[in-house]
C-alpha cells in the first residue's frame, strides 16, 4: 500500500463520519469531554500519601465532611486518651508499669548515662553548637549539667 491510497482511506473515512454527524452525534461528544474534563479538574490528591501511613498511623473514625481524618500513632488510637507526659520507668519496673510524666532532669539523665535500650543509638549525648557552616563547638555534658543536681 502506498502513502497516496492511505491518504485516500483516510479522506473516505474521514467523510463517512461528518457526513453521519447530527446534533445528538454533538451532544454526546459535549457531554463526554465535559465529565472527563471536570473528572480530571476536580481531581482530589489525599494529604498524605496513604502507603505513608500504612503503619505509621489510624486515621479518625470520625470527622466532618470534606474535612481529612486526623491521624494519631499506634501507639495511642483513638479510643486511648492521649500521652501527658514523657512516661519515664524507673529503673527495674514492669516493662508494662505506668511511668510517672518527668521533666527536663529526666532528659539530662538519660543524655549523661547514655542508651541501654536495644533501639535506640548507643553511648552518651552530646550537645553541639554550630556556628555557620564551619565551626562546630560541643559542650561536655559535666559543665553544662552536674551531677550533684540530681
Amino acid at each position: 500500500m502506498s502513502f497516496g491510497s492511505l491518504l485516500v482511506q483516510f479522506d473516505e473515512g474521514l467523510t463517512s463520519l461528518v457526513g453521519q454527524w447530527n446534533a445528538s452525534s454533538t451532544g454526546i461528544v459535549t457531554v463526554l469531554v465535559l465529565l472527563i474534563t471536570y473528572s480530571v479538574f476536580s481531581r482530589v490528591e489525599p494529604d498524605i500519601h496513604p502507603m505513608l501511613l500504612a503503619r505509621q498511623g489510624t486515621g479518625s473514625p470520625v470527622r466532618q465532611e470534606g474535612e481529612s481524618p486526623i491521624y494519631r500513632s499506634n501507639a495511642a488510637p483513638h479510643s486511648m486518651p492521649l500521652n501527658s507526659g514523657l512516661n519515664v520507668k524507673e529503673s527495674g519496673a514492669s516493662r508494662w508499669a505506668q511511668g510517672r510524666d518527668g521533666d527536663l532532669r529526666d532528659i539530662w539523665r538519660k543524655a549523661v548515662s547514655g542508651s541501654s535500650e536495644g533501639n535506640g543509638p548507643k553511648g552518651k549525648g552530646r550537645i553541639l553548637t554550630v556556628l555557620g557552616t564551619e565551626k562546630v563547638v560541643e559542650h561536655h555534658l559535666s559543665r553544662v549539667m552536674p551531677s550533684r543536681t540530681f
